[in-house]
């Protein structure tokens, strides 16, 4: 079974319009195998079971699209929507970058290949597309920034799938100016908890958005280069852009 025929398969059941068990049981297959459909299929495969009843209204109300669409609002309010995505070569290596409905939500820089980024995106999103056209814009801006024609990034991101504290640290973070460094404690400072430094290089280290924002501008008391979710070196490449010379 292809990708495309599990999502064929799987609106056919979320539209009621089979009740097989040996569609379920070639999904299952196929989903232990692919990363990408087996997230989908985890989330979808309850709402295969209904009872009879609500069977008959839910194909009465709606087809296939209108099935799946429920399927992907339902992720979508649960901080996974769907995604694209697309790469770009770059002076540091080819760096992955997806989008979702609100904005960046993921930017990569160790991943192996296509299929290490698909599957690392499908552990977090029903659906994964790659459309260079959705990602455009900041990949423009991220071919500006390492052309050193760009400063400041305006490309929205998405922070949805991280935690309150996280999201905290990264908005103070973003607001760094292209040049500047600042301290884990200074960031601990800024956002109201002076004595979270420690957590605040924890936060920055589940950057989901590297580079727009800037977590690589945060060091360690000292001058100390401290951590970096892309590793020490690229790191350090990416400071060398804005005129610094680590230590």
């Amino acid at each position: 079974m292809t990708c495309r025929e599990f999502d064929d398969h799987l609106d056919r059941l979320l539209a009621r319009d089979v009740q097989s068990a040996s569609f379920r049981d070639r999904m299952s297959r196929h989903a232990v195998a692919c990363p990408r459909c087996r997230a989908l299929w985890r989330q979808a495969r309850p709402l295969t079971r209904d009872t009879p009843e609500l069977m008959t209204r839910r194909a009465v109300a709606g087809g296939t699209r209108a099935a799946r669409d429920r399927l992907r609002t339902a992720f979508t309010r649960a901080g996974h929507p769907p995604v694209a995505f697309s790469s770009l070569r770059t002076p540091i290596g080819r760096v992955f970058v997806a989008t979702s409905d609100l904005g960046v939500c993921d930017i990569t820089f160790d991943a192996a290949n296509e299929d290490r980024y698909r599957a690392r995106l499908a552990a977090r999103a029903p659906e994964i597309t790659r459309d260079r056209d959705a990602v455009a814009f900041a990949l423009e801006e991220l071919d500006a920034y390492f052309a050193g024609t760009l400063n400041r990034f305006t490309a929205p991101i998405d922070l949805r799938g991280v935690t309150d504290f996280t999201r905290r640290v990264l908005r103070a973070t973003r607001g760094i100016p292209f040049g500047r460094l600042r301290s884990y404690g200074e960031v601990a400072r800024r956002i109201g908890s002076p004595g979270a430094s420690r957590a605040v290089g924890g936060a920055l280290g589940r950057n989901p958005v590297p580079i727009i924002v800037p977590c690589h501008r945060v060091i360690a008391r000292g001058g100390r280069i401290g951590g970096f979710t892309g590793g020490v070196a690229t790191k350090r490449a990416l400071l060398r852009i804005e005129g610094h010379e680590p230590a």
